[in-house]
């Protein structure tokens, strides 16, 4: 019980959004609780869904938290939220480990990753025994950084990583604590333009979801119309997105607090790895578990697409709203 409270109380100081008063009409609506690991550009269709109502023109009325995957996977597990706005190595991990849970959603199919290094350094070659910042040790960014070192002939094993949030990336690139840092937009662009260059481009060699959904099983079972409806109001927004230039980058400026420049930029390269029906593919989850056996876990076990994800209500969501699925 204690724990519970415990639980509840670091919720509420990491929700986003506090709660306005309710209105009549939102009365009407279906509660949920929807959590989030970190402000990247990998959650932007949870935001745009909340951002341009999507989620209430679908009976919802979406609360928007951040939690690091530790505390989201606790509150998965209590009730105490309903949705992780994530799916990847982590989550996957988080369900062969016990965690009843299923991804139901690819956000996209495509990591958006780029190896930016001091201007000294001119090669991957050159950043052996080199430290790379990145966020979050054992994360997606790790692991699919390591699938793209295997992909070029460098051992991973060779490389030394720093974990850091992404907001100290480039102070620590400029004062030389790190010698190279893994970026996704807004913040390549901004280390590009500061005269770091690009050695690598880890998203075309790890192919992996950047985004998703994740529930419980139990959630699925019981509450599957509530799941199909989160789903369709981040297809619809994730839609409208690569529909409207305009309103995706005012989106970004003021989500990621970034100028017109860099969110333009990063418009132009999520717009190429957003499209998709959101289904999740066995590819996909066969990439996840090709970072997590790399990392040295469940190398034992073979793993089947159903054990970690379940793609029913993806594919009818996908289907309603006029994509070709098989």
């Amino acid at each position: 019980m204690q724990s519970k409270w415990l639980l509840r109380g670091i919720l509420a100081l990491i929700i986003f959004f506090p709660c306005a008063q309710p209105s009549a009409a939102q009365e009407r609506l279906k509660k949920i609780r929807v959590t989030y690991p970190t402000e990247s550009i990998a959650v932007l269709p949870l935001f745009a869904a909340y951002r341009w109502k999507t989620f209430e023109d679908n009976d919802l009325q979406a609360e928007i938290i951040q939690a690091r995957s530790q505390v989201a996977n606790a509150a998965l597990a209590s009730g105490e939220i309903g949705y992780f706005a994530g799916v990847g190595p982590a989550s996957v991990s988080a369900t062969l480990r016990g965690l009843q849970s299923r991804a139901v959603w690819f956000a996209s199919d495509e990591i958006i990753y780029l190896l930016l290094a001091r201007p000294e350094f001119s090669s991957v070659q050159n950043l052996r025994q080199k430290k790379i910042g990145i966020t979050g040790l054992g994360g997606t960014a790790h692991v699919a950084l390591q699938i793209a070192l295997e992909a070029v002939r460098e051992n991973p094993k060779n490389f030394l990583y720093v974990s850091i949030t992404a907001a100290q990336l480039m102070a620590a690139l400029e004062s030389g604590v790190i010698d190279a840092a893994l970026m996704s937009p807004p913040y390549d662009f901004y280390a590009k333009k500061k005269g770091f260059r690009e050695v690598l481009n880890v998203g075309s060699y790890a192919r992996m979801p950047f985004g998703g959904l994740t529930v419980m099983t139990a959630t699925l079972r019981s509450r599957a119309e509530e799941v199909k409806k989160v789903m369709r109001a981040m297809q619809v927004a994730k839609q409208e997105m690569l529909k409207s230039r305009e309103k995706t980058v005012g989106l970004i400026s003021g989500f990621l607090k970034v100028d017109r420049d860099a969110a333009e930029n990063t418009y132009a390269v999520y717009g190429k790895t957003v499209s998709g029906s959101g289904v999740p593919s066995h590819d996909g989850i066969d990439q996840i578990m090709k970072s997590l056996r790399m990392a040295g876990q469940f190398t034992d076990r073979k793993v089947a697409f159903e054990e970690v994800a379940d793609d029913r209500l993806a594919r009818e969501v996908a289907k309603e709203l006029g994509y070709k699925i098989n």
